[in-house]
């Protein structure tokens, strides 16, 4: 695989207290992006401002938008980036110095041994402002699509570095559904493709009380989409016990 160029993909929201450092970590890779692409979600704090005038060692686009939710600012970076290889990175989160070497050197090794590899994942750590540490280690290494009836095995959106054509092929993730979005589209993907992960801790995820997941119970609309959007298009494959199953754990 001779193209292995990447873009990184951030969606801004209010951030400003955030997204220098989240943007500092990228510069301090080890390899550094392509092109990053920041979609400002109709901030009103000035961190778009912030993006416009950082001193970036890579190409840094900043898009405007109103504001429409994470799923649709990382689809307009989804739809907006050329590079082979997406990762994606929210602004309240960092990545350490070598994680996108590391992803890059798996994935690109595995590719070479015949896998058809369509993400590599890393382990994260969620840091709550209560100084709580709760790691994110789920661990991959090839078919994984029947995990995903139980459980978002993806560690995080920031952990993720995936193929833009397969991102692309599924219409990026779903804007109609605000909580598991992404498990939904790394469930597309898994039915195609390999994952597997990097199994060191590569990023940092900043969860104060305003943060999305830090709120299910207001999700929980958003949620029942979820199960009802996997019911449907895979509700068929399933017994009657593996679809109680996967709605009593969903």
């Amino acid at each position: 695989m001779n193209d292995c160029s990447v873009c990184v993909i951030i969606p801004l929201y209010n951030a400003a207290n955030t997204i220098g450092q989240a943007l500092d970590s990228l510069a301090a890779q080890t390899h550094r992006p392509q092109r990053v692409i920041v979609v400002d979600d109709g901030s009103t704090d000035g961190g778009a401002e912030q993006v416009e005038r950082y001193p970036a060692p890579f190409p840094l686009t900043l898009i405007r938008q109103t504001n429409q939710g994470p799923a649709a600012a990382r689809n307009r970076g989804i739809f907006e980036a050329s590079e082979r290889l997406l990762a994606f990175l929210d602004a309240d989160d960092y990545w350490l110095p070598g994680k996108l070497e590391k992803q890059l050197e798996r994935f690109k090794r595995l590719r070479a041994s015949g896998r058809r590899v369509g993400l590599v994942d890393c382990f994260g750590m969620s840091l709550f402002d209560d100084g709580r540490q709760i790691p994110f280690a789920w661990c991959k290494a090839g078919w994984h699509f029947r995990d995903f009836q139980q459980h978002n095995v993806i560690n995080g959106t920031s952990s993720v570095l995936m193929e833009r054509e397969l991102a692309t092929r599924f219409g990026g993730f779903d804007a109609r559904i605000r909580f598991a979005e992404d498990r939904w589209l790394w469930t597309q993907v898994a039915e195609r493709a390999e994952i597997h992960t990097v199994p060191e801790v590569l990023y940092h995820r900043l969860v104060g009380p305003d943060n999305i997941t830090a709120q299910p119970e207001r999700h929980y609309p958003h949620k029942l989409r979820f199960v009802e959007l996997y019911l449907e298009r895979y509700g068929a494959q399933m017994s009657p016990r593996e679809r109680t199953d996967f709605i009593l754990a969903n």
